[in-house]
């Protein structure tokens, strides 16, 4: 052994050195002695240290032959359990080649003979174990941990069972046991790993149900369990005008041709096609004694020297076939093993039509899903447009009263405010002529003096005129109010027409002109107007108006919960040191005054935004986020529907083509965005 000859080179190379440092000592001490008496001190100085070195020298020596001998009865025991051991051993490097060889008590191989040391151990393979055992040193050298596989080989007696375990050693070097299996354990390992199998495809079936999944496990689990160099799963792709062969799944010696881009017509292989679609099992032990050419050249053509083929039938109609070939020698099919591969592709047929049913199953669930989603959106648009039409229906009847009422208001109000000017002037005649009469007949006579006293003449002629005057802005004041609810219902006005904005906002402002004054314990509403240089916009003018008289009462409210939020505060902050009476005369114009600002401007490609912005108390993201969705409001019950934003944003989006955006965040105040176009691509749309 390798071992046993570096120890003893060891042991050699240490007795030299022993002998040549004690011949220097006694060399060194003579010629010391001779040339230079005085220098005889210095010599025994020397030669006490290579004296002490030598003793050194020689203790390790005496360990040497120790641990020698040890390692010798451990080689020879090592050696002894070889000799005993009735399994092949080899002992070899990470490149594969054979340091170390004995044969065991396997003398069925012939090849045995040519086993020697400096070989590499492949070359004394059949072409589909070699893949196997080069594949198992590479994970041994990577893992460092035991693998362990079986094959089975030809030999005198027929086929045999052999299981082969390598181990790592240091230095990258592997040791290699090979067993022979008898037939009785190879069928209990058959047995086990079939099970194993079931088992494993079984639960992938309950696990996943992914049929692609199941079908790339199985080619490769049938192609490890019977060590086959192909086992391929083709479908039969009926549905065509030309059927073919399809293969989809592959496990394979990494030495041979892919087949998966390969589409195989039925009459290519007409007597396997045939068999498989009459549920016949193809077992061929040696390719060469198929009878027709067609299919032993087809076999040929893919190196196949034994072929397998048993065909997958489901309930659903699909037809396909696990396909396993053999490229060295011929091969003689086990009836276990066809057992086996039969138990299989029942399996593969269950788990088929149970993907089947799953998927249709999913599609079901998945088609129930869309038409309930589909439901629930149809029925809120049902409920936004019953929304809609409820205040459209609304707004019209009240655009119609109120329209209505102005006309009838119009008319007398005109009559009015056409005759005061007549009244005025006939008025002031009658009082010019009055002062002529008390001009020239005066003094009148008593009953004229005493009625002049009792009527009080003088006030009357100089109150008469002020409550023409005062009649007259009544009139001009009912006058702008008919003119405004006329604006903001436009019932006059249907369809798609020029409109001025800022006479809707201002109209919109006329209208809620109460709201905004100043009231008892509540400061004015100040309006900011920044009006920019706007042209006719063409829109639906009542429409807009309802969108600025939504956004400007939201305003409103949110600026009068401010107040009296405010309010509260402060009263709650001088509750503790101001009495009652002093409560009601506290002064809050020191309150943020609440104002609500509207710009208008027009954007270079055309755009009209109006912005209505207030100083209120703004809102959370949450609430902004839902602003405009149908029935949300946070108002208190019977103060708000939840509908008038939404049917603003209705009108802004759907009915002409803009946009509506709220930005806002809390105790910054809200604004409101509205961008429409100046002019609408075409008003059939709406």
């Amino acid at each position: 052994m390798f071992t046993e000859k570096l120890q003893d080179a060891i042991a050699e190379t240490l007795v030299f050195e022993e002998k040549e440092i004690q011949q220097n000592a006694t060399i060194l001490h003579y010629q010391a002695c001779e040339a230079n008496p005085e220098s005889e001190t210095k010599v025994e100085t020397h030669t006490t240290e290579l004296t002490n070195a030598l003793q050194q020298l020689q203790t390790e020596i005496a360990e040497h032959q120790q641990t020698k001998q040890h390692l010798h009865q451990k080689t020879s025991e090592f050696e002894a359990v070889l000799q005993m051991l009735p399994h092949l051993y080899f002992r070899l490097n990470a490149e594969g080649t054979i340091l170390d060889y004995k044969p065991g008590k396997i003398q069925s191989l012939h090849q045995l003979e040519g086993v020697v040391a400096g070989k590499k151990i492949l070359e004394f393979l059949p072409l589909n174990i070699r893949v196997k055992f080069q594949q198992a040193i590479n994970k041994v050298v990577e893992t460092k941990t035991l693998v362990s596989f079986q094959y089975n080989l030809p030999i005198s007696e027929g086929n045999g069972n052999f299981e082969a375990r390598l181990s790592p050693l240091q230095e990258g070097e592997i040791i290699v046991i090979v067993r022979e299996i008898s037939h009785s354990e190879a069928k209990f390992r058959a047995i086990a790993q079939r099970e194993a199998l079931l088992n494993r495809l079984s639960s992938q079936i309950r696990a996943s149900l992914d049929l692609n999944c199941i079908l790339e496990t199985a080619v490769q689990e049938i192609c490890n369990l019977f060590q086959i160099d192909r086992c391929v799963f083709f479908w039969y792709r009926q549905n065509t005008d030309s059927p073919y062969w399809e293969s989809v799944y592959e496990a394979k010696s990494s030495i041979l041709p892919c087949l998966l881009t390969d589409q195989v017509i039925s009459y290519e292989i007409e007597l396997i096609a045939a068999k498989t679609l009459n549920k016949e099992i193809i077992r061929i032990d040696d390719v060469e004694t198929v009878d027709d050419s067609i299919t032993q050249q087809f076999l040929s053509d893919f190196g196949f020297t034994a072929f397998i083929s048993l065909p997958v039938h489901t309930q659903s109609g699909e037809i396909g076939a696990f396909s396993c070939g053999y490229c060295n020698g011929f091969r003689h099919w086990l009836d276990d093993e066809v057992e086996l591969l039969q138990a299989v592709t029942d399996q593969i047929a269950i788990a088929i039509d149970q993907a089947k049913l799953y998927t249709q199953s999913r599609l079901t669930a998945q088609t129930a899903q869309d038409k309930a989603n589909q439901l629930e959106e149809t029925l809120l648009q049902l409920q936004q447009t019953q929304a809609q039409l409820i205040q459209t229906e609304k707004m019209s009847s009240l655009g119609q009263l109120v329209a209505g009422i102005a006309h009838e208001i119009n008319n007398p109000i005109n009559f009015i405010y056409g005759n005061i000017n007549h009244a005025s002037q006939y008025v002031k005649d009658l009082l010019d002529l009055l002062e002529l009469y008390q001009q020239h007949y005066c003094p009148p006579v008593p009953e004229i003096h005493q009625h002049i006293y009792a009527i009080d003449l003088d006030f009357i002629c100089q109150d008469l005129p002020k409550i023409l005057d005062s009649m007259n802005i009544g009139a001009k004041r009912i006058q702008q109010i008919v003119l405004s609810l006329r604006t903001f219902s436009r019932v006059d006005e249907d369809g798609m027409k020029p409109m001025d904005i800022h006479e809707g906002i201002d109209s919109s402002l006329l209208l809620l002109q109460n709201r905004l004054k100043a009231k008892p314990g509540q400061p004015e509403i100040q309006v900011i107007q920044e009006y920019g240089n706007l042209p006719r916009v063409v829109c639906h003018g009542g429409q807009i108006n309802q969108v600025f008289m939504n956004l400007l009462t939201n305003a409103i409210d949110a600026l009068e919960e401010s107040i009296v939020n405010s309010q509260q505060s402060t009263v709650n902050s001088h509750q503790s040191s101001v009495n009652n009476s002093e409560l009601l005369t506290m002064d809050y114009g020191l309150l943020t005054k609440p104002q609500i600002r509207i710009r208008t401007e027009l954007t270079a490609d055309q755009q009209v935004i109006i912005r209505i912005a207030d100083n209120g108390p703004g809102m959370t993201e949450k609430v902004r986020q839902h602003l405009f969705d149908p029935f949300f409001t946070t108002k208190p019950v019977g103060k708000g529907t939840g509908m008038g934003l939404s049917i603003s944003y209705q009108i802004v989006v759907n009915k002409h083509g803009g946009q509506l955006q709220c930005f806002s965040a809390p105790g910054e105040g809200a604004e409101f965005v509205i961008t429409i176009p100046l002019q609408q691509q075409s008003s059939e749309q709406f």
